[in-house]
């Protein structure tokens, strides 16, 4: 009888778990919003975790596991509830570390030439060096503060691993294909034929790019790539004053009124400790969605801008009365890949002209220069997934910071430094999500394209098309987004045709000895 009534006690109200889900939902979107906005220093994660511990201490992980197993929607919706209670046991065993590297994160500081630099601002601040010199010595600076915060990054990850075994995975690997329904693996394995094929044209395009900033092919650093694709010289035409205005007409050309929409928040003003990416904070959804963006100039804000703000639509527009599991759950790589949508908008040669009254002359180079970012972006992560994969089951630190630093760097073609081993690591492989989100992108582009013209950001149809898939929220995995729109499984080829379409010298392989960019004619 003992054993029956405990279990009585355990037993879950998948209803009733929705509405406290909400509750929790909104209370550590507030906190990560002040501490990330720059409000504060210190984030109070931890009596947020201990307040709302039944939704995934382990009775409740347990519970909701039982309740998975079957079909129907009772099934499927405990499964996402599952799945949040899983990452969410493992996050409350390391809120506490969690919020020492934030703290320390918004409180370090580097003196530079009798200057105090946030952490936070340093490798911005690293981009706009255009002394070569100068951007290695201030990273140099820069990665002392990385590495004073590792020991309390390894520290969390290995406590992290800890968590995950004693729920019965084998590793965070195992856990987030058990509970994102992929096969991080299976991806992995994919992506050795894109790095494969994606070789020739990124090696190209790297050493035209290192040859504009006098940096021989093989030569250059981390530091010399970011200041490289800060791209300061594009800055007459993304210019500050116009981010807002323009990102707003470009979605009032699809239907959508920001100013209207009472449930978003944009805030865009600079401050000192302001994470430097951009993110969306989904407080309530849909009722109260934020988006949060650090002024930097340039081309970078414009994409982060567009990115955010499909993520804002996206949490905008899901019904209100879809239960919580289907708002604040599921396959991200699904949200991913409608921000990436908005924000390739800034390689489309057409939405440049109009939009920023960019000339032909102009586009064509701008455009092989976003074409060579994003191209960065899919190889960089790319290489952070197979890196992640090898970390996850091994965290001894010696092979860890070899296998960063050799990996990233042969892929990427920059000097990589091993410090930034464990601070270049988001949790729960969010690089897979990320990888899937661009290839979704690539499907969701061309079918906008096939179905409402090349210039498929002018349409309201459009906009309706894109509405009615954000009004499911995160109900759809990736794969059912891409069944609705006649694909058969992700496929890395649509985005890599589009990039390679727009590369200059694309067709010539590596060019041969002369190379024409926006610089010039010059010999590499």
């Amino acid at each position: 009888m003992t054993t029956t009534s405990a279990r009585r006690r355990r037993a879950i109200d998948l209803a009733q778990y929705g509405v406290y889900l909400d509750a929790f939902a909104a209370e550590i979107g507030e906190e990560y919003y002040a501490g990330l906005a720059g409000l504060r220093d210190e984030m109070a994660l931890a009596p947020i975790y201990e307040r709302h511990a039944r939704l995934f201490d382990r009775a409740a992980v347990d519970g909701l596991r039982r309740l998975a197993d079957g079909d129907g929607d009772a099934a499927r919706a405990a499964h996402r509830y599952w799945g949040f209670a899983v990452e969410a046991h493992v996050e409350r065993s390391v809120v506490g570390l969690t919020e020492q590297i934030a703290t320390a994160e918004a409180t370090a500081a580097i003196m530079w030439r009798g200057e105090r630099i946030g952490y936070r601002a340093a490798t911005t601040r690293i981009a706009e060096l255009s002394d070569r010199g100068e951007r290695n010595a201030l990273e140099t600076s820069y990665l002392e503060a990385v590495e004073a915060i590792n020991p309390l990054r390894l520290e969390r990850l290995v406590r992290m691993g800890e968590t995950t075994r004693e729920l019965g995975f084998a590793d965070a690997v195992a856990m987030a294909s058990a509970v994102y329904g992929f096969d991080p693996d299976g991806l992995a394995d994919g992506l050795r034929a894109f790095l494969a094929e994606s070789e020739t044209p990124y090696y190209a395009a790297l050493r035209r790019y290192l040859a504009e900033i006098d940096v021989e092919g093989g030569d250059g650093s981390v530091a010399d790539l970011a200041y490289l694709l800060r791209g300061a010289s594009w800055d007459a035409w993304f210019e500050g004053r116009r981010l807002l205005p323009i990102a707003t007409e470009t979605l009032a050309r699809l239907g959508l009124d920001v100013a209207a929409q009472a449930n978003v928040r944009l805030d865009l003003e600079p401050r000192p400790n302001k994470s430097p990416r951009a993110f969306c904070i989904p407080v309530r959804v849909p009722q109260d969605v934020r988006l949060v963006v650090q002024p930097h100039g340039g081309h970078a804000d414009y994409g982060a801008m567009l990115h955010e703000l499909g993520h804002v639509e996206h949490f905008a527009h899901a019904a209100a009365d879809l239960p919580a599991a289907d708002r604040h759950i599921g396959d991200t790589s699904v949200t991913e890949g409608y921000a990436f949508v908005l924000e390739s908008l800034v390689t489309e040669p057409a939405w440049l002209a109009e939009h920023l009254r960019m000339p032909d002359e102009e586009v064509a180079g701008f455009v092989d220069f976003a074409s060579f970012l994003k191209l960065f972006m899919l190889r960089r992560y790319t290489a952070k997934l197979l890196y992640e994969l090898r970390l996850h089951r091994d965290p001894d630190p010696a092979i860890g910071r070899a296998y960063y630093s050799g990996l990233l760097g042969l892929l990427t073609g920059v000097g990589t430094p091993e410090s930034r081993w464990l601070e270049d690591v988001d949790d729960n492989l969010y690089a897979a999500r990320y990888l899937r989100a661009w290839m979704l992108e690539g499907s969701l582009t061309a079918h906008l394209r096939a179905e409402h013209g090349a210039s498929w950001w002018d349409s309201g149809a459009a906009g309706d098309e894109l509405i009615g898939l954000w009004r499911d929220g995160q109900r759809p995995f990736g794969e059912d987004v891409l069944a609705r729109l006649g694909y058969d499984a992700f496929d890395w080829h649509p985005v890599l045709l589009q990039i390679r379409e727009r590369l200059i010298g694309e067709l010539s392989g590596y060019g041969g000895p002369n190379i024409t960019t926006r610089a010039g004619t010059r010999k590499v």
